[in-house]
């Protein structure tokens, strides 16, 4: 075994992969950092397939120690994110297989992502090109020495070429969140204290349109808010889409609640692992076949509407995504004039640093 030790931890090393030797009979005697992290602290000496479920697992295995030849698997971890990995057996000696365990999701992702955002960038901006190109061509021959016609589309090219900008803003931003949501995130914030920032910045846009925000919240003192594990720009980028719909759809004049509060039922219990944030607002009730599409890129209640205000139709996308990264969830109710967005987070009390695939 001490011969062995130094040989794994070198070969691991230079691959740079989360890996793992076993035994005769499939159960983990070394592993490196990267699988433990990946698979959970519970690894070292268990069987390796009741973390890696898989119909051939067992067929690679024997082949990698009985006929020592390398096998490779392609695995799906069906979960709130779905990722796909390579799995490498290989004969180490003559009792131990060497497994590597090669994360693919985000290469695989990159590829689509890449075809989807071409495929969506051509198609919404086919519309705001056709109309400057047509305001162009009027500018550079019979309007060409019209100052009226020039005050007049001058504006509205302007503001064309800015709803581009920002679509193309937004259509990189979904991709980046939508690439990196399997990405398991480190660092510790305080929800409450990004709603309370997220309110400050939203007052003055609230404000024009007569509207004002009421937080209520379990915790006073926002240093005793539970934390969360997160990523700080993304978590306010989901309470800035929240609290901007809110702003821009909610009736002139009316107040806009924003609730945080820990806790959820489950059944006939109640569970404190969650901290929740509930953003609601007066509006016109959404019908039950717009709010199960609201999450869609690109959808849109009121088309007309939206692009007036601004939207581009990809802010709940977007919230969708960062969410799934975060193990969040999303509910949104619209009943009686009003419509309320649900967001819920497992605090770190509850939530375990390293993943265990068998939770």
């Amino acid at each position: 075994m001490e011969d062995i030790v130094p040989r794994f931890e070198n070969l691991s090393r230079l691959l740079g992969e989360a890996s793992v030797l076993v035994d005769s009979r499939g159960v983990v005697v070394l592993a490196n950092d990267k699988a433990v992290d990946l698979l959970g602290p519970s690894l070292p000496g268990n069987a390796l397939d009741g973390y890696v479920r898989h119909p051939d697992f067992l067929s690679a295995l024997d082949n990698a120690r009985r006929q020592n030849q390398q096998t490779d698997l392609l695995y799906t971890r069906m979960q709130q994110v779905p990722r796909q990995f390579q799995i490498r057996f290989a004969p180490f000696d003559v009792d131990h297989v060497f497994i590597v365990i090669i994360d693919k999701t985000l290469e695989q992702s990159v590829e689509r992502i890449r075809s989807e955002f071409v495929a969506n960038v051509s198609h919404e901006l086919r519309s705001p090109l056709s109309a400057l190109s047509g305001f162009i061509e009027t500018l550079m021959g019979p309007a060409a020495e019209d100052e009226a016609a020039q005050k007049r589309f001058l504006p509205i090219m302007q503001s064309e070429a800015l709803r581009m900008q920002r679509l193309i803003d937004r259509l990189l931003l979904l991709s980046r969140a939508e690439a990196e949501e399997h990405v398991v995130p480190r660092d510790l914030v305080n929800p409450q204290a990004l709603v309370a920032e997220v309110i400050a910045a939203k007052t003055h846009q609230s404000e024009r349109r007569n509207m004002s925000i009421a937080l209520l919240t379990d915790w006073p003192n926002e240093a005793e808010a539970p934390m969360v594990y997160g990523i700080h720009d993304e978590l306010l980028e989901v309470f800035h889409n929240l609290l901007e719909n809110a702003v821009k759809y909610g009736d002139a004049g009316s107040e806009i609640g924003v609730k945080i509060s820990q806790g959820r039922e489950q059944g006939a219990e109640f569970l404190d692992d969650y901290i929740r944030v509930q953003v609601s607002n007066r509006a016109p009730t959404l019908d039950s076949r717009h709010i199960s599409r609201l999450t869609e890129r690109f959808y849109r209640v009121d088309e007309g509407r939206s692009r007036t205000m601004g939207g581009s139709g990809l802010g709940l996308a977007i919230v969708k995504h960062i969410l799934n990264r975060h193990s969040g969830r999303m509910r949104i109710t619209s009943e009686n004039n009003e419509t309320c967005v649900s967001v819920t987070f497992p605090t770190i009390e509850k939530k375990a640093v390293t993943h265990d695939w068998n939770e």
